[in-house]
């Protein structure tokens, strides 16, 4: 799942960025900042990196299951994880291109506050066989923590934007047997 919307906000941003900037290539790229062996994961400059930095449980949200009413009976469905994503937008653009860079993280801001922050499958059809619902909110880092999020990421800062994508319900469904209805005569 956490791919799946990986997937379609990628092409929902490089659809914007197309469009407010007429141009015909993907900016952005979902990728590791960083290779294990600390070579650099994308091999061509100019391009916004989306990054996963962080996976943590949504606490928020009820994790109560729920019964379902079958032809032989209830079946009790496990109540999904619902997480929120981390997610870092690093401008990897040439030193030469580096107001193109902030250019588009500015537009990668853009985006999101088009929307509200707010994604259902009705502004992004790509959602529809994933979730009903997610949400992005701008994460505001001071230095400290801006250093503590890029030693681990193992890159030298790049300009970036971070956002906190939310609420992804996580779930699969396991034959259960169901529970026979009891009926008082």
């Amino acid at each position: 799942m956490i791919h799946q919307v990986f997937e379609a906000m990628t092409a929902d941003i490089n659809r914007f960025l197309k469009s407010k900037h007429d141009i015909t290539e993907d900016k952005v790229v979902a990728s590791s900042i960083m290779n294990a062996d600390g070579s650099i994961a994308i091999q061509e400059p100019d391009k916004v990196i989306m990054t996963l930095a962080n996976i943590e449980a949504d606490r928020m949200q009820s994790n109560i299951g729920n019964y379902k009413k079958t032809p032989k009976g209830f079946v009790k469905e496990k109540p999904a994880i619902n997480v929120n994503m981390t997610v870092v937008f690093s401008a990897y653009f040439s030193s030469e291109n580096y107001l193109e860079g902030l250019k588009f993280i500015s537009s990668i801001i853009a985006y999101f506050q088009s929307n509200s922050g707010n994604f259902t499958p009705k502004n992004m059809p790509a959602l529809s066989n994933i979730t009903d619902r997610i949400t992005a909110e701008l994460i505001s880092l001071d230095a400290r923590d801006l250093n503590n999020l890029w030693g681990p990421l193992g890159s030298k800062y790049m300009p970036s934007v971070i956002y906190r994508v939310k609420t992804l319900p996580i779930r699969h469904e396991l034959p259960v047997l169901p529970t026979p209805i009891i009926v008082k005569t």
